[in-house]
């Protein structure tokens, strides 16, 4: 609790005075007919958040050397995700950066890890959890679409692997970290969930916080918790997921822009962002209540009902969407 307080209080803080940083250097959101949002907004708030979180892990916790593989990662991601946010790099120089490393993280576990539990073989395993934490890195980027909604999920997330540990009795390596995320995303979410923010998180922020989500979800697979590692991101696993195969079966370029996800669809019908983000973080509530209480025992009964959760949050985004209103904020 206390490195999740001193994050919230070094985002809330170094967010708000980076506002007018961010607009010098360029990093601001322009309005065009595929965005969510009205206006220029700064972006790049993600950055503050991260170094928020740094600093509270390193000013209360040792740091693991797992750990200095994480912030490395962190870092290069921050990086190159920072000059996109500031201009403009080609999804074939990103995307490369994403795979080396979510490689060098998986390279950096231990060599008995097994992310899929036995089922592929070692360097299967080990290649399959590099596309799945890659993937992780670009979903939540694709996400972060409407005010509010990345910030959430990365509380539910890092709150549902702490809730594992304290409920479930699971043994998980990254307390510290998951705490100190929390901590810095409500920080960052005290300008940011408003249906007029202040500040976005940029692709700084995204790219690194799926990083660090992915990171989480795999020490929980490792663990053999891999039901949970399924289930707490598993609404954002599933719009992105389906979005991108809709897209794909209609012959649309999946690294352009748009506005086709289950979750604007529904901001556009609802007229209002926050009725969304509303919505996903009580599915999430429940998801981590699944996670802690029935995952542990209940490996597959806890997906069955998982998934019947997110059906139904989407199943409603669906319908909110056919009712589409002009005028949905940003």
């Amino acid at each position: 609790m206390l490195t999740a307080a001193l994050a919230l209080l070094l985002s809330a803080a170094a967010t708000r005075a980076a506002i007018p940083w961010l607009q010098r250097q360029g990093a601001v959101a322009h309005e065009n007919d595929r965005t969510m949002h009205a206006g220029v907004i700064p972006k790049g708030g993600g950055l503050t958040l991260l170094i928020a979180a740094a600093l509270s892990i390193a000013a209360l916790h040792p740091v693991t050397a797992l750990g200095w593989t994480i912030l490395i990662g962190v870092i290069v991601l921050a990086a190159v995700s920072w000059r996109d946010d500031v201009g403009h790099l080609p999804a074939a120089i990103r995307l490369p950066v994403h795979l080396a490393v979510a490689a060098l993280f998986v390279w950096s576990l231990p060599p008995d890890a097994r992310v899929f539990q036995g089922l592929l073989p070692g360097w299967l395993d080990a290649v399959v959890a590099v596309v799945a934490l890659a993937w992780m890195m670009n979903l939540y980027n694709f996400m972060d679409g409407i005010n509010g909604i990345a910030g959430a999920e990365t509380v539910a997330i890092c709150a549902g692997y702490l809730a594992l540990s304290a409920v479930g009795g699971a043994m998980i390596s990254y307390a510290p970290l998951a705490a100190s995320v929390l901590g810095a995303s409500l920080g960052f979410l005290v300008w940011n969930l408003r249906e007029k923010p202040l500040v976005f998180l940029g692709d700084v922020g995204s790219v690194p916080l799926g990083f660090l989500m992915g990171a989480l979800m795999i020490d929980l697979a490792v663990k053999g918790y891999w039901a949970a590692a399924l289930i707490l991101p598993s609404y954002f696993l599933a719009d992105a997921t389906l979005t991108l195969l809709m897209r794909l079966w209609r012959g649309e370029k999946p690294w352009e822009a748009h506005r086709s996800h289950f979750y604007q669809r529904a901001a556009r019908g609802m007229g209002a962002h926050l009725p969304v983000v509303r919505d996903i973080s009580l599915a999430n509530a429940g998801l981590i209540s699944i996670s802690a209480l029935i995952a542990p025992a209940y490996r597959w009964i806890s997906v069955f009902v998982a998934v019947a959760v997110v059906a139904a949050l989407l199943a409603r985004f669906a319908q909110s969407g056919q009712a589409q209103s002009p005028g949905s904020g940003s």
